[in-house]
């Protein structure tokens, strides 16, 4: 029974049958990583900025699933915005690399020379490979002919666009991500695309007093496989005009055909002065898996620096 199991994951993975997401959605968009999931956030504001994320999944685990994410992005000319970002996913013998590339375009709402007040909207094309290692495989049969097939790996091409919009200290967004550019039959010789996934985003900053607010926001993630992440998140924030500090919380739970399950409480901290800014957040499991494979963390690491790309700066007219 153990040997056939083994051979349907093998199968599973060695023919990559069962679809990927590209870079899986944790709290990076809480972190000031917007961007890796909606390109409409390239060159949101005036800086050059830079951000790196670790997420280190199943702390029990010794070879436990992470992620790994490098991007950054500017105003590189009047309204329009680009960046890139690269992002590693390994998961025992599964390792997953991506890098995108994309731009934005973005419309003033307000003579605000903040940039609080905008409209965007973006694209992005994700370059996306997915390998097996058989090396990692503590097989029964070390000779089963599904570990030595030439389908171990994949190369898929993605597009993602994206609107947000902020106003009055409202803010939303829409994004469409991984739509596939090649590969994008549903099965073909054992390969099947990402499903596609749709992000809805909204919160408000609530002004309570000078350099005091709280921010509710959520997130959700729907795809064409027809699970639903759900995301509802708290913040508290003090700051003043270069620096900030803020302490919040994330729920967030789960939906698919096979019912409805909570998977996390998350604590979250992130600050910024000047130009570091440094967050974190640590995932508390609440679906039964947590008890002998643990919890998972988040840490981010970010600059902000002036836009020597662009030193004429944005244009409002």
């Amino acid at each position: 029974m153990k040997k056939i199991i083994l051979s349907l994951i093998i199968a599973a993975f060695s023919g990559l049958a069962s679809a990927q997401e590209t870079i899986p959605m944790y709290q990076q968009y809480l972190l000031d990583s917007e961007f890796l999931f909606n390109p409409a956030f390239l060159g949101k504001n005036d800086d050059f900025v830079f951000r790196a994320t670790y997420q280190k999944q199943f702390s029990k685990f010794d070879e436990s699933p992470n992620v790994q994410s490098i991007g950054m992005h500017a105003n590189v000319f009047d309204r329009v915005g680009a960046g890139a970002y690269f992002f590693r996913d390994q998961n025992g013998p599964i390792s997953a690399n991506g890098i995108a590339v994309g731009a934005s375009y973005f419309v003033p709402l307000s003579d605000d020379d903040e940039r609080k007040d905008q409209f965007s909207f973006g694209t992005a094309v994700n370059f996306y490979n997915e390998s097996f290692d058989v090396s990692k495989v503590n097989a029964t049969d070390p000779n089963d002919p599904l570990l030595y097939e030439n389908n171990n790996s994949i190369f898929i091409a993605y597009a993602n666009i994206g609107l947000q919009a902020t106003y009055k200290g409202a803010f939303a967004g829409i994004a469409v991500a991984d739509i596939p550019l090649s590969n994008s039959t549903p099965v073909v010789n054992g390969i099947e695309p990402s499903p596609t996934r749709y992000y809805f985003n909204g919160g408000y900053d609530i002004n309570l007093s000078e350099g005091f607010a709280i921010q509710p926001s959520f997130m959700l993630n729907l795809n064409t496989n027809s699970s639903r992440l759900f995301d509802v998140n708290l913040l508290a924030k003090l700051y003043n005009e270069t620096n900030y500090f803020a302490a919040g919380v994330s729920y967030r739970m789960a939906n698919s055909n096979f019912g409805r399950e909570q998977l996390s409480i998350s604590p979250i901290l992130k600050f910024k002065t000047n130009w570091l800014s440094v967050g974190a957040t640590y995932n508390l499991g609440l679906s039964d898996i947590q008890e002998y494979a643990g919890n998972s963390f988040m840490i981010s690491l970010g600059f902000d620096i002036p836009n020597f790309i662009n030193s004429r700066g944005f244009r409002y007219r």
